[in-house]
């Protein structure tokens, strides 16, 4: 019942040196409340000798409320932001801040109950509760992007950014697109087969503009759509997804600082696409 009372309100992991501090500065505070006096040699600094063994040798209450810690990069240091924080075995978890902190309510769970930390780009880590206190370091993990094998920050720092299609590849693009809506509709096909040198330049014009939130906006005249970007963890890989899903899927086969090239993913016939940044 006294734990209960001095650690009332409380939801932070604290060590043992600022659990005693703490909790004989709330004792004296109830002391006096109570009329008494907490001073050296009286009965009271006994009680509070007996508390400070009842802290080291008992898991602090606070202790099973909130865990808190720091992710960041095990190459560079720096900070992971919006990394995924859970115990294992919970469907609820937290991210982490632009610092790389967190902080995860851990009510019940035992000193050695193990917190999943992850994130994209990342090799994900188990830390049991009790190790928690220095840095959680990840390791970065490679993707490859045909013979070249770039960090997920690496690849986040190539691809974000306007894209327009390499005016030599304006006609493989047209040509794939046609293709595509013969699968559907060759009606359609037929009819942009008769106005291809429109289309070309239309093409021409549009732009790709990639987001941090995985999204793809493609900007055409006075037209735009969504697709998305997306990591493939088991293959290590980069994809282009389309609104129809796995049928218009692209893999990036090339990504530096001035070149783009995708290939279909489904379809090997199909002509690769070659995109130049935008400005």
């Amino acid at each position: 019942m006294l734990l209960q009372l001095l650690f009332r309100g409380r939801s932070t992991y604290l060590s043992q040196k600022n659990q005693w501090a703490w909790a004989k500065r709330r004792l004296d505070v109830l002391m006096r409340r109570a009329g008494g006096v907490a001073q050296s040699g009286s009965p009271f600094s006994m009680l509070n000798r007996l508390l400070a063994c009842l802290l080291a040798l008992l898991p602090l209450a606070a202790q099973g409320q909130t865990a808190a810690g720091r992710v960041v990069s095990q190459t560079t240091g720096a900070p992971v932001p919006d990394a995924t924080v859970r115990l294992e075995g919970q469907p609820a978890g937290t991210r982490t801040d632009e610092d790389g902190r967190f902080r995860l309510p851990v009510s019940g769970a035992a000193p050695d109950a193990p917190l999943r930390i992850s994130h994209l780009g990342y090799e994900a880590r188990t830390v049991p509760l009790s190790q928690l206190g220095p840095p959680v370091g990840l390791a970065e993990v490679a993707y490859q992007i045909g013979e070249v094998s770039v960090t997920y920050e690496r690849l986040r720092t190539l691809l974000l950014r306007e894209w327009k299609i390499d005016p030599g590849s304006v006609i493989a693009v047209t040509d794939n697109y046609i293709a595509h809506v013969r699968e559907t509709d060759t009606l359609q096909a037929a009819k942009l087969l008769q106005r291809t040198s429109g289309l070309r330049a239309a093409f021409a014009s549009a732009r790709l503009v990639f987001l941090p939130n995985g999204t793809v906006k493609t900007k055409w005249m006075l037209f735009s759509a969504r697709s998305q970007w997306e990591l493939d963890e088991a293959q290590r890989t980069l994809h282009l997804v389309g609104p129809k899903g796995a049928a218009g899927t692209m893999t990036v086969v090339e990504l530096t600082a001035n070149r783009l090239v995708v290939s279909s993913t489904t379809n090997p016939e199909r002509q690769n696409e070659v995109y130049i940044p935008a400005n």
